[in-house]
């Protein structure tokens, strides 16, 4: 685990007993080395959180002095209760392959996009881009974003905030549902992906295209729903309740009713069984777009509902964010 000697003597300045340890997924094979070191070298008692961890906008609660969160940037507008977020860093850029293999797709002003995960590595690509003959373009932070050119799966504000600049973005990653959001938002420009892992680069446009059909066919099963779940979510960065209100009053405005569901973890499972026509989703918004065949009803976006109501034309469709004002 990277720099485990500034984490301990971060737990050790802060004189904590027992220490919480909250992984990502796709850390969860380093839980229980981290949590028997953490122990032996320190003398604290560790628990490691078994829920999904989503982001710096789900910190798990737990009964310990300090929480040590993993894998993610803390959100600038959120004030954290004894909590850490450990950096991991980037891992070692080892070669440019996947970005040569964007080249080619790439227009001359281009757009530099990436997750925390691969932050560090955008100096050295904007660089060899502009070798490469592009001008580049990395959108500043904005207040829950912590690094340029970051996304998050709700905020696209980096990407947004130079769309007069660039001609097209190239987005430094392994999936497909970060950069989708610009894909959607900035129609009239494509998103290249440069795959690290695959060595590969691909065009979102087919992605996009598919996922904006998907969308169109649950807003046309929802339009004579009668009656409508509201999810709200209780994670510190997901909480939209006020959205959610305003929601259920738009809801009564056009004679439908609507019912407020408060939960912490959102899957179809813990929906089953509720007499609704459709659902609307205020948590975070990857869960009505990639969970979307997982649910007998449609599950909507706030701004999918203002479709299905009339208060909204298909035409002015934009992707659900998650933004602070």
């Amino acid at each position: 685990m990277a720099d485990i000697d500034r984490l301990l003597e971060v737990i050790r300045g802060r004189d904590a007993k027992t220490v919480g340890l909250q992984f990502p997924v796709g850390l969860r094979t380093k839980a229980v080395e981290l949590a028997q070191e953490i122990e032996a070298r320190t003398g604290v008692a560790c628990i490691v959180s078994a829920d999904p961890s989503f982001g710096a906008c789900d910190v798990a609660e737990m009964p310990v002095d300090l929480v040590v969160h993993l894998g993610h940037a803390p959100m600038p507008h959120l004030r954290y209760d004894r909590v850490f977020f450990h950096d991991l860093g980037s891992p070692p850029l080892r070669d440019m392959k996947f970005v040569d293999a964007a080249l080619p797709l790439l227009p001359k002003r281009v757009g530099l996009l990436t997750t925390y995960q691969f932050r560090e590595w955008l100096p050295a690509i904007a660089k060899y881009l502009q070798e490469k003959g592009h001008d580049v373009f990395v959108g500043p932070p904005d207040k829950r974003v912590a690094y340029a050119g970051q996304l998050l799966g709700c905020d696209y504000h980096t990407a947004t905030v130079i769309e007069k600049d660039v001609d097209g973005y190239l987005y430094v990653g392994t999936g497909d549902f970060h950069p989708l959001g610009v894909a959607i938002l900035v129609p009239d420009k494509p998103v290249i992906i440069a795959d690290p892992e695959r060595g590969e680069a691909r065009d979102l446009k087919e992605v996009r295209d598919r996922i904006l059909r998907q969308r169109h066919a649950a807003i046309a099963r929802a339009r004579d729903a009668e009656t409508f779940g509201i999810i709200v979510s209780r994670k510190v960065g997901q909480d939209r309740s006020g959205l959610a209100d305003d929601l259920k009053a738009l809801a009564a405005k056009h004679d439908r009713r609507a019912t407020i569901f408060l939960m912490d973890l959102v899957s179809p499972e813990l929906l089953m069984g509720y007499r609704v026509d459709a659902w609307v989703n205020t948590a975070c918004p990857r869960i009505a777009i990639e969970d979307i065949l997982q649910y007998k009803q449609p599950i909507l976006t706030p701004q999918e509902f203002e479709v299905v109501l009339g208060e909204r034309d298909w035409k002015d469709y934009v992707f659900d964010e998650i933004r602070a004002y």
